[in-house]
């Protein structure tokens, strides 16, 4: 794997709300794993959409997304000069939707503290190989 020397640039939370409190303890988390590209800025943004259901409706609805932005010199070699897509290796974005999924789970936190809300955390997810088998890729525009 190429060594990908990136920072991270921010931290938002794009959704948040609580809609009602549920009438058991049976419901399930759905997440999903967006992600946002700029070629141009050499950025991408991954997120965790996290959401609360009890029978088929969302009780509770998070989305964080973390922003980072590549290195010009490693983007450059990537990229071949701007020339070519760029192709994150798989591993990596595994990486960021592990943190990314963290990231949502403080913000959950932070966001019921004291609340009614607070007793439904997110627990550990594990998170197998990506979908993407030869790596994301961010298109040249």
């Amino acid at each position: 794997m190429t060594d990908i020397k990136y920072a991270l640039r921010g931290i938002t939370v794009e959704q948040f709300a609580t809609l009602f409190e549920p009438t058991s303890d049976r419901f399930e988390i759905l997440v999903s794993i967006p992600i946002k590209t700029n070629y141009d800025e050499r950025s991408l943004a991954v997120g965790a959409n996290i959401q609360y259901v009890e029978d088929g409706k969302t009780f509770l609805t998070a989305e964080v997304f973390c922003h980072y932005e590549i290195e010009k010199e490693c983007w450059d070699n990537l990229s071949e000069g701007n020339t070519k897509d760029v192709v994150l290796p798989k591993e990596l974005m595994d990486s960021l939707a592990r943190i990314a999924i963290g990231t949502a789970r403080g913000a959950i936190c932070v966001k019921t503290e004291n609340s009614v809300f607070a007793k439904y955390y997110l627990p550990i997810i594990e998170i197998g190989a990506s979908h993407e088998k030869n790596g994301f890729v961010i298109p040249r525009t």
